[in-house]
């Protein structure tokens, strides 16, 4: 596996992009030229939405 920075970087990279045909046509792209990376890359976005639903959470007033 590459350096976890840099498939990080990409990742971002990707999840920039606006438009959603595109955006899914580069993660199938990413997805079939590193499919030893793409584990890395879903527990990735697996904390990325973790830390997100936390802070959403914890600024709720309750």
């Amino acid at each position: 596996m590459r350096d976890p920075e840099t498939v990080e970087t990409e990742l971002m990279e990707i999840s920039a992009i606006a438009d959603d045909i595109v955006k899914f046509e580069r993660i199938v792209a990413w997805c079939a030229s590193h499919p030893d990376e793409v584990p890395f890359a879903l527990h990735q976005l697996m904390n990325q939405r973790e830390r997100r639903s936390s802070k959403t959470s914890s600024n709720q007033p309750r």
